[in-house]
């Protein structure tokens, strides 16, 4: 009797245990709070700018090609070399080109000998003509004899114009023989120094012409000023404008930036890795040098940072604090005044900060909007407020609207940032990050 009387009492107490363990496990879920990481909202300087990479090269520099097509007997530089304005930097072979010459020449003087023969006859049959028409006038000689002096006259007149126009086509082709010879010694346009030569004695240097582009021979190049050719893509052309500064930062120079200037944006787009998921649409933009360094040299690798925008004593959020809600009509209202529920969360990406709001599928009948904000922290609770942002650098972003100075915002981590709901319970960690800058 004892033994069954102690039985029930051990399942009671057991059913007590069980129930208590429930309850607290409710309870202390409720309870449960979320470490996150926080920043303080300040206000700073922010600089907003567009980077790309790109290649260095001389401001000013001449591509040396061949007008003629010829066999290359001689080069006297080398790379590297100072040159100046009229110094020899090819020599073609000659023996075909003044073969050339001789022959417009000889050809050019028979036309003319052949010119003056013409010229000799038709002063004769001028004046044959002359001593006729005064005849005829005095009725001394017959028409017919009249006749035939005249048709001599002019016969020989049109002769001699047709020579004179062979001895002016004989002529141009001599000249253009002679300037192709002369086009056989290349001289330096600039002054400057050879950065590149890509010819060997002993090829054949193709003519450059208006059907085909030639080879380039060498490079002159001014190194006197130097510029950075980047590809800016076309979603942020629209902010880079002549004469915004920009930093240069060269992959052989380490920890140097040298100051530089926009100079030349590219009107048209340049087309890159077309069909392919590399495809890329970009423009090309000039950022020159203010500072020279002598040993900078062209077609080092070097990344530019242009300055777009800058506004001082901005109100700013670390860049990682914005998230994206989708919110209805109702819950908007209450995240206005108190923080709305949500229903759906993720994290913001470079693309959503772009937008303050956009529209969503609808769900249960109710729009929603996509809504960019911030969860501040107030007395351990999470309260989703959304903002209105402005511009930002690498690391802060502009609030234009929905939060105050020394607010507390979570910053992180980014998981919980993804999963976090207004109203939670959070505790602070210390942002070791954020101290140590």
């Amino acid at each position: 009797m004892n033994f069954r009387k102690n039985k029930k009492l051990l399942m009671i107490l057991g059913g007590i245990v069980v129930v208590a363990i429930i309850v607290g496990n409710i309870v202390s879920s409720g309870e449960k709070t979320t470490n996150v990481k926080t920043e303080l909202v300040e206000i700073i300087d922010i600089t907003e700018e567009v980077s790309a990479s790109g290649y260095v090269q001389p401001q000013t520099r001449v591509n040396i090609t061949a007008e003629v097509t010829a066999e290359i007997i001689g080069i006297p530089v080398v790379d590297g070399q100072q040159i100046y304005k009229g110094d020899l930097l090819v020599l073609l072979d000659t023996v075909q080109l003044q073969k050339d010459v001789d022959q417009s020449r000889y050809a050019l003087n028979e036309i003319k000998s052949r010119m003056e023969g013409a010229r000799a006859t038709f002063r004769q049959a001028n004046e044959e003509y002359e001593r006729q028409k005064q005849l005829f006038e005095r009725d001394l000689t017959s028409v017919r004899v009249y006749n035939d002096a005249e048709y001599a006259y002019l016969n020989y007149k049109y002769s001699l114009e047709a020579m004179e126009s062979q001895t002016k086509s004989a002529r141009a082709r001599y000249e253009k023989a002679v300037d192709f010879l002369n086009r056989t010694s290349i001289a330096a346009p600039m002054d400057g120094i050879i950065t590149y030569i890509d010819a060997e004695v002993g090829e054949i240097a193709p003519a450059q012409n208006a059907f085909t582009q030639g080879r380039t021979l060498m490079t002159i190049s001014d190194m006197s000023s130097f510029e950075v050719e980047v590809d800016v893509d076309e979603t942020e052309i629209i902010k880079i404008a002549l004469g915004q500064e920009a930093k240069i930062e060269i992959d052989a120079f380490i920890d140097t930036v040298f100051a530089g200037e926009v100079i030349e944006i590219g009107n048209t787009a340049i087309m890159s890795g077309s069909g392919t998921q590399d495809q890329a649409t970009n423009f090309k933009v000039k950022v020159l040098f203010k500072e020279t360094n002598t040993l900078i040299r062209p077609g080092m690798s070097a990344t530019v940072d242009i300055e777009t925008n800058k506004i001082m004593d901005a109100l700013s959020v670390p860049y990682g604090a914005i998230v994206m809600r989708s919110l209805d009509a109702d819950s908007l209202a209450k995240a206005d005044d108190s923080g709305g529920f949500v229903a759906t969360a993720h994290a913001a990406t470079s693309e959503d900060s772009l937008e303050v709001v956009k529209k969503s599928k609808k769900k249960d009948k109710k729009e929603k909007k996509e809504v960019k904000g911030v969860f501040v922290v107030s007395d351990g609770v999470a309260k989703f407020v959304p903002v209105e942002t402005g511009i930002a650098d690498q690391k802060s972003i502009e609030v234009v609207m929905g939060v105050n100075e020394s607010d507390t915002v979570i910053t992180g981590p980014f998981k919980t940032l993804r999963s976090i709901k207004n109203g939670d319970k959070v505790e602070s960690e210390k942002n070791e990050e954020k101290d140590l800058d």
